[in-house]
């Protein structure tokens, strides 16, 4: 008896098991799975927000911060031209629409352009319709994984992008001074350092940010001057990018290892990022700058380049009067262009002028 009420009871716990089992299934049978949206290639249904987490993925969302945001920036063109002529998905792109996008750029370069409806858009720079286009050009590479629809912008715009400077540079050394004061007044300490190490050693704000102190002064006590290592733009660390140390570059650097945060060999602390440093110390300091009468945290390396170049000549920059000794301007702007980190002498012209010579 006892066995048949074990194999009963089994029985029962048998059937109720197997009927759950069927209920639980047939709930799940019951939801229908939502169809996975394909719509702009997988990245959202709204081609702005597409194209932010296209930009995202391409470039990983933990790097490149700067990059991601400028082109998300220049990227409000593109989606704006999209959505006057109706196109909502990235996928109906094709060459034509591309092609009719840098016709739109061009006729911005000539001036206004107005829409049907009145409104208008104005007008913008060569240089900044170059971006437009590498905006677009990388936006749909990132959508894509291709070039198939990638366009010239000198072939499209009909024109090259002008890189040659042609006012005087606003960042001596006696306005950053008095920028780096303003800025400490107001507390950003680190920022001011910024400014310092930028105006001296002719670093972008990042190189700034990151740069490893403690070895650029080893590096000095051991040989005089110091490599721009850390930081570089798109990786362009190179052992060449040497700059000689003087008495300002030995101030800015003493300066920065000063304010630096606490067991930190740079500018950040262990916690900090360089995304939050920017937000908090650099973005509030442009302001700074341009009331101690500097435009840009960009402007400081042209006025380091100046003094480079000016160093090599010692006589004045093309900006101030013409070359009257082409051999050596081309000797000064190979070096301001490897201690900027570029190793191209036509970036030179951007930074210290063009070759205009005397009579």
């Amino acid at each position: 008896m006892a066995c048949r009420a074990h194999l009963y009871i089994h029985l029962i716990i048998e059937e109720v098991v197997m009927s759950n089992k069927q209920v639980s299934r047939g709930r799940r049978s019951s939801r229908k799975k939502r169809p996975s949206s394909k719509e702009n290639f997988g990245k959202g249904r709204q081609l702005g927000y597409a194209v932010r987490e296209a930009l995202d993925d391409y470039y990983s969302r933990v790097s490149h911060y700067n990059t991601r945001a400028t082109h998300k920036r220049r990227a409000v063109t593109f989606i704006h031209f999209c959505r006057r002529h109706g196109v909502a998905d990235a996928r109906d792109i094709d060459r034509e629409f591309v092609l009719s996008f840098g016709q739109y750029v061009r006729q911005r370069i000539e001036g206004e352009y107005q829409w049907p409806d009145g409104t208008v858009d104005a007008q913008v720079s060569v240089a900044y319709a170059h971006n437009l286009i590498s905006t677009m050009n990388v936006i749909m590479r990132a959508f894509r994984g291709d070039n198939a629809l990638k366009i010239s912008g000198k072939e499209v715009l009909g024109v090259c992008r002008k890189s040659v400077r042609t006012r005087e540079i606003q960042a001596d050394v006696v306005d950053t001074k008095d920028a780096v004061d303003r800025a400490m007044v107001e507390g950003f300490c680190l920022a001011a350092a910024v400014m310092m190490l930028a105006r001296a050693w002719g670093m972008r704000v990042r190189e700034a940010i990151l740069a490893d102190l403690d070895r650029m002064m080893r590096e000095i006590k051991r040989t005089g001057e110091a490599a721009i290592l850390e930081g570089c733009k798109g990786g362009r660390k190179s052992r060449d990018r040497t700059v000689r140390a003087n008495e300002f570059r030995m101030e800015a650097l003493r300066f920065a290892i000063e304010v630096r945060p606490k067991g930190s060999k740079n500018l950040l602390s262990e916690s900090d990022t360089v995304k939050r440093f920017l937000l908090r110390e650099i973005n509030p300091c442009r302001l700074i700058l341009k009331k101690a009468g500097v435009p840009s945290f960009q402007e400081l390396r042209a006025g380091f380049a100046q003094d480079v170049y000016e160093e090599i000549l010692e006589g004045p920059s093309p900006l101030k009067q013409p070359i009257r000794d082409q051999v050596m301007d081309r000797i000064a702007r190979a070096e301001v262009s490897r201690q900027l980190g570029h190793n191209r002498i036509s970036v030179a012209s951007s930074y210290i002028g063009g070759t205009r010579h005397a009579a």
